[in-house]
């Protein structure tokens, strides 16, 4: 069984983008949001696009520079102008970034200044700037 040129250009063709899709995964999950190089920040409600459906467009700051990061997930149900959400980003190119569909708290004012290490919730926002009055007038304990 002889095999055509067409169908070994689309098998090789095909080898390639999968080795390509394994090797940009691998990349994200053992070099970029590796455990070292992993953060995690507050991004801001910026703005919406329209591009074959709706994006949600959020700001978040590291250093001195502002990133965007979007989603097309839906948050219809959420008042977009006071929404502020968990963003991962990679400490090796802060660009990278994931927007996570946890919402900060109200009390939550700025997070460390180097990004959390760990998920924020799991460590119960720990680090971050808190507005302790609102916690106090809340009934919430002040981690």
């Amino acid at each position: 069984m002889r095999l055509s040129s067409r169908k070994i250009i689309l098998y090789t063709g095909t080898i390639v983008l999968l080795i390509m899709i394994i090797a940009t995964r691998c990349l994200d999950f053992f070099f970029f949001f590796n455990e070292d190089n992993r953060r995690y920040t507050i991004g801001t409600f910026s703005g919406i696009g329209h591009y074959r459906g709706t994006i949600y467009k959020f700001d978040y700051k590291v250093g001195d520079s502002i990133f965007i990061v979007d989603t097309r997930f839906g948050l219809h149900d959420k008042d977009l102008n006071n929404l502020r959400l968990v963003v991962k980003y990679s400490k090796r190119w802060t660009e990278h970034s994931e927007l996570l569909v946890e919402v900060v708290p109200k009390w939550v004012l700025a997070p460390p200044k180097d990004g959390w290490k760990q998920f924020p919730p799991d460590i119960n926002w720990k680090g971050a700037e808190l507005d302790t009055a609102y916690m106090k007038k809340m009934n919430l304990e002040i981690p």
